[in-house]
């Protein structure tokens, strides 16, 4: 009967293998700041602490950084590297992007888009309004998406205001939770909120635009949404364009009012065949002095910290079902025939004739590269896991208890 407890144990050890927490890197090496990823958010206007840090509450993640923080480290967060290289990122299922003060290299820039292009992976990328400085960080936010084949998604050169649904400020404004209706599993950003709409506070943000295949821009409002593309988070219809600092927006124009768009979400398919996601948001998660993830700023309350968790695992959940990278190998293969023809005269002469013939044909072998799906095991399959550990468990413990 001992056997039979060991073969249990065996059977477990070798079941919780597969359960694999997704991996999710943040990126500090640009001067993106630490704000809301592990300590507590305080409220500027209050000195109130409003909300705990990022990486404690959603802790049922792997998180690692690339940087250089004390604080990150004193936390115990996974180092990842000081810069962002392949090797960094290769077991990385999600990278969060904040306001890039500082540009990407060319080099950075290469190991997202290797990374990114193996398929099922999430990328989120990071405005600011175009005032003063923070018109660098949309620069270079644009670099990287202009980067990545086949993306639409851009920040423009412009200031996202809304004069009706805000947080005392035009500027500060109060974004709603309005996802498109054709937005796969929606159901899934929409839970969870105070009230029928989630709202979110995008503290001084930039307005999402779009590129189509010539290089014209284009606003991202009703009627101009490319295909793959879902809006997210608007402004309410009081929203307003303010574009008083250079460059100027590329496809806004100043006072312009209506519906804008503050984050969206892009299904990249990429030239390899592979797809991945794309987040692109007017402000940023982390980092910045009043980041998204707020539930409070003032007497006004938000629903950061439900909709980042919301869309975390709405993101996470669709790369899960993405492609992965297809590898194309040409083969050559060569054949030679050979013909001999004999001719026999009545001089009795032998005149023998060879002729030879080469043929190539070249033979494209597609191949699927055998990665594993990014997002983690789907939760269902940890359910039934975490069901049958503790059944398992409690099987044992009868069986060693049994005289």
């Amino acid at each position: 009967m001992r056997k039979l407890p060991i073969t249990l144990i065996l059977f477990v050890v070798l079941l919780s293998q597969y359960v694999s927490a997704t991996s999710i890197a943040v990126d500090v090496s640009h001067n993106e700041g630490t704000v809301a990823l592990v300590s507590p958010i305080v409220d500027p206007t209050t000195g109130r602490i409003v909300a705990e840090g990022i990486i404690p509450t959603l802790s049922w993640y792997e998180w690692g950084y690339i940087g250089y923080s004390p604080e990150l480290r004193k936390a115990k967060v996974v180092h990842l590297g000081s810069t962002i290289t392949y090797d960094a990122l290769k077991n990385v299922d999600v990278l969060v992007i904040g306001q890039l003060w500082e540009g990407l290299s060319q080099d950075e820039i290469a190991a997202i888009v290797r990374w990114f292009s193996e398929g099922g992976k999430v990328l989120w990328v990071s405005g600011d309004c175009d005032r003063k400085e923070s018109a660098y960080v949309q620069r270079n936010a644009n670099e990287l998406l202009s980067a990545i084949p086949g993306v639409k998604l851009r920040i423009d050169y412009a200031t996202a205001k809304d004069t009706f649904s805000n947080a005392g400020k035009s500027a500060y404004v109060s974004g709603f939770v309005r996802v498109d209706l054709e937005t796969p599993d929606a159901n899934v950003l929409n839970r969870g909120y105070q009230g029928e709409i989630g709202k979110v506070l995008f503290h001084e943000p930039g307005v999402l635009a779009w590129v189509d295949g010539d290089g014209k821009w284009h606003p991202l409002v009703a009627g101009e949404i490319p295909d793959g593309v879902y809006r997210i988070v608007t402004t309410s219809g009081n929203g307003v364009i303010e574009d008083d600092y250079p460059p100027e927006a590329r496809t806004y124009k100043a006072w312009e009012q209506g519906l804008f768009t503050l984050l969206a979400a892009e299904f990249v398919k990429l030239p390899n065949g592979a797809e991945s996601i794309l987040i692109v948001s007017a402000e940023s998660p982390y980092g910045s002095p009043v980041p998204i993830w707020v539930n409070r700023y003032g007497s006004y309350l938000f629903d950061g910290q439900q909709f980042v968790t919301n869309l975390l695992q709405w993101a996470t959940l669709e790369a899960s079902r993405m492609k992965p990278a297809v590898e194309t190998t040409t083969t050559t293969t060569s054949s030679k025939t050979t013909t001999t023809t004999t001719t026999t005269h009545s001089t009795s002469s032998v005149t023998t004739t060879t002729t030879t013939t080469t043929q190539e044909s070249a033979t494209a072998d597609v191949t699927t590269t055998t990665t594993s799906t990014s997002g983690g095991t789907p939760l269902w399959i940890i359910g039934v896991i975490i069901v049958l550990l503790i059944g398992t468990a409690a099987l044992v413990f009868l069986l060693i208890k049994r005289p």
